[in-house]
């Protein structure tokens, strides 16, 4: 069975429902509101059938972009647990965290830690950070970023993946990720550009120059970037031309692209080795 992985147009916010090859579904982050959830549950439910359950919400941080809407979400898809780095963030003050934190006292957590894996089959899900005191003056580090793998593990290979993000930036590849992680380790197919195609994926403070090194490791094919109507700026120019740069392409030449243009989008590791995207969803 394959690995699929949508990339779901929410606006501004992340919001990815990933179906592994055991039949198991997961949604990483979330961004529901008046305006798309008729459209994004409707998506959902096309796609997984009315109904269902989902193994595990996954929350990258409690930023409101990436976990408004939680309840909606249960309501029509109920979620068995709630997985998250346990770190508080910094918007604790919001309706959308009281609504996030209620629901996961309701149906319980688990805290995911870094530098650990978990497999459903032939998916497997790397979780390259998390929660990291080397960092703790850094909220973006405190975040989950997951590797999601199609693998054939008779054959020692991966056949194909997508690293999704959320909102970590450069110092959290450079002293987190890239510390505990081989550059081999880290090469995927797709990737979700970080914090909604924020500069802040290069920007290290501690720099003179834009770090780079994470994504030359990375070396996607496509870079995918979650983006909508925005006051931050976003996607950043630079940031883009630096995916474009070090993107590799696909077999039509693309390298990246964004779901304000491109709609809702549908990721297929295939079993046997290579990927299939489609754009513009239903």
């Amino acid at each position: 069975m394959p690995t699929t992985i949508h990339f779901i147009d929410v606006g501004q916010g992340n919001m990815v429902l990933i179906e592994t090859a055991s039949g198991t579904n997961f949604v990483f982050d979330c961004n529901i509101t008046d305006a798309n959830e008729d459209r994004v549950l409707a998506y959902i439910a096309n796609q997984i059938g009315v109904g269902k359950s989902l193994q595990a919400f996954i929350c990258s941080h409690r930023d409101a972009d990436h976990m408004r809407g939680v309840k909606r979400l249960h309501a029509r898809f109920p979620i068995k647990k709630i997985w998250d780095s346990g770190y508080p963030g910094t918007t604790t003050d919001t309706p959308e965290y009281r609504a996030y934190m209620d629901l996961r006292r309701q149906v319980g957590h688990k805290v995911i830690e870094k530098a650990t894996r978990q497999d459903f089959g032939r998916t497997r899900f790397r979780f390259l950070s998390s929660k990291d005191d080397r960092l703790p003056n850094n909220a973006n580090a405190q975040g989950i970023v997951i590797k999601v793998e199609q693998r054939n593990d008779a054959m020692n290979r991966i056949e194909g993946s997508a690293i999704l993000p959320g909102d970590s930036d450069a110092e959290t590849w450079r002293l987190g990720i890239l510390a505990d992680y081989s550059k081999s380790d880290l090469s995927s197919s797709i990737l979700m550009a970080a914090h909604h195609g924020s500069i802040s994926f290069f920007d290290d403070p501690n720099l003179q120059f834009h770090y780079k090194d994470h994504l030359k490791a990375i070396k996607p094919a496509m870079t995918i970037v979650s983006v909508g109507p925005n006051s931050h700026g976003h996607p950043n120019a630079t940031a883009m031309r630096y995916y474009r740069e070090h993107s590799t392409g696909s077999n039509n030449g693309d390298k990246v692209y964004r779901t304000e243009t491109k709609g809702t989008m549908k990721l297929t590791l295939k079993s046997g080795g290579g990927w299939n995207l489609g754009t513009h969803q239903k």
